[in-house]
């Protein structure tokens, strides 16, 4: 005990390459207090590295003639602890964030079934118009041209081609409410 004692006094005095000392001589009953608690190499690795840290921040509070043994396996501990309370936040966390996504993969799965159908049921719908009605929305909405060069190819007005449209875009949304089971 006196020979870390020594050790101590040494860090307290500035001469920080004693403290290499003081983790060659504590590194295995630390490392066994470690990796008892927490079970998991690399954790365990990590939180012995900050033992260590935390010793040499607080060796101040360390009473010389007192069992450094002892006190340096209790701030162990009080790591672990930390650490154990710090994974079952990020435990919770990561449980939280898995079920918030799967319903969101359910909802867009849901969402791209409804598109789906929609799609779907305004296919069918395009099929069962007339062939004029269907040939101004193929040139509006497949070959994108304009009311006036629509109006110019049917030899029509532009009026008539934004009339004839609107009453086609109402008729094809009744047709895909009707099959999707809507009112």
């Amino acid at each position: 005990m006196d020979e870390v004692d020594s050790l101590v006094r040494r860090v307290r005095g500035g001469e920080i390459e004693a403290f290499a000392e003081i983790v060659r001589r504590f590194e295995q009953p630390v490392w066994r207090v470690v990796a008892a608690l927490l079970q998991n190499f690399e954790e365990s690795r990590e939180v012995m590295q900050q033992v260590f840290v935390d010793a040499y921040l607080h060796l101040d509070q360390y009473r010389l003639g007192r069992d450094f043994g002892a006190w340096i396996k209790a701030i162990a501990r009080n790591r672990v602890r930390q650490e154990l309370r710090r994974l079952g936040r990020e435990s919770k966390h990561l449980a939280a964030y898995r079920e918030h996504l799967l319903e969101r993969l359910r909802n867009e799965e849901a969402s791209d079934r409804r598109e789906q159908e929609y799609l779907d049921a305004l296919d069918a719908c395009r099929q069962q118009l007339p062939e004029h009605s269907a040939r101004v929305v193929r040139l509006r909405y497949t070959e994108g041209k304009t009311f006036d060069q629509i109006a110019a190819e049917l030899d029509t007005t532009r009026t008539a081609v934004e009339k004839l449209l609107s009453r086609v875009r109402l008729a094809l949304r009744d047709c895909i409410h009707t099959r999707l089971g809507q009112t």
